[in-house]
């Protein structure tokens, strides 16, 4: 079933299916972020951090795949080209995200198996929360795209 709104048109399965990434993103990042607030530094802890993360990693490139296959960095803009700039920064972005998160993986990795002494647990945790910061500073930038591009199709003027 589809839900036609003027040019947008949305699959009510994928939108659930979407809806439910989101849902798995937000409970992996608290977990992973309730992991870092943690006092204890133990290895159980730092096998715990290295599982989240990469689980973390995996969910995030199924969340970036149904954003781009979702198509609202191009089809939701598509009569609203002053949407477009700012789509292409929030598209762009996915790459520079990932890649944080797989190098994020790869610091609790190496902790996890002592290959880098430098790096602390502190140390993931600090990395961990600026990623998320970033993170949540890009998911609000596409709610304000969908929401504006949504506007645009509908109309909200009185």
């Amino acid at each position: 079933m589809a839900v036609i709104t003027g040019t947008l048109a949305i699959n009510a399965a994928f939108l659930q299916e979407i809806k439910e990434d989101n849902r798995q993103v937000r409970e992996l990042i608290e977990k992973v972020a309730s992991t870092c607030r943690r006092t204890s530094r133990e290895g159980l802890q730092t096998r715990i951090l290295a599982d989240q993360l990469n689980a973390l990693r995996d969910q995030l490139a199924m969340h970036f795949t149904l954003e781009d296959a979702y198509g609202y960095f191009e089809d939701a803009i598509v009569d609203a080209p002053r949407l477009s700039g700012e789509a292409q920064r929030l598209h762009s972005q996915h790459d520079t995200l990932f890649r944080e998160i797989c190098d994020l993986v790869d610091l609790a990795e190496g902790l996890l198996y002592q290959e880098r002494r430098v790096v602390q647990f502190a140390s993931v945790a600090a990395h961990f929360f600026a990623f998320q910061a970033r993170f949540e500073r890009h998911e609000r930038g596409e709610n304000e795209l969908i929401l504006a591009a949504f506007d645009d199709d509908i109309g909200v003027g009185d």
